[in-house]
């Protein structure tokens, strides 16, 4: 084994060692005609479901100004085992645990981008939150 794929082994290792929270990613699926309801129920495919991390890529924030308000932004990341697959964008990702921070389990987020490369140690995603701290 060359010394780079010894490397990035231990560098998959140390990642995963860190995916302390359980997160569940979705999309919509089929839509089926509810009779009770009177109105279409869309499924919820599961994607993925495992440990994951959540995390900000820089603790420092960006100002932009978006018509005449001045913002902050920040990005948000979500990281998984480099086994996960088949994650898009647009699937929503709910936290079912994080020990480290309780109140973030039922926290919602849409995936927004992948963030792509060669010798990666996880497969990240850009998201956005998508529940009550969401801007509008």
């Amino acid at each position: 084994m060359s010394i780079l794929n010894g490397s990035l082994s231990m560098g998959r290792r140390m990642a995963e060692s860190r995916m302390l929270d359980e997160c569940t990613i979705t999309r919509p699926g089929e839509k089926a005609w509810d009779e009770e309801l009177g109105e279409w129920i869309t499924t919820q495919v599961v994607v993925y479901s495992g440990r994951c991390r959540i995390k900000h890529p820089s603790t420092v924030a960006r100002d932009v100004e978006a018509g005449s308000q001045l913002l902050a932004v920040s990005f948000t990341e979500i990281h998984l085992p480099l086994a996960a697959s088949g994650v898009m964008a647009d699937d929503t990702v709910t936290v079912d645990a994080s020990p480290t921070r309780v109140e973030q389990a039922g926290r919602q987020f849409i995936v927004t981008a992948p963030f792509d490369g060669s010798q990666s140690t996880a497969l990240r995603f850009r998201v956005e939150a998508f529940d009550e701290r969401r801007l509008a």
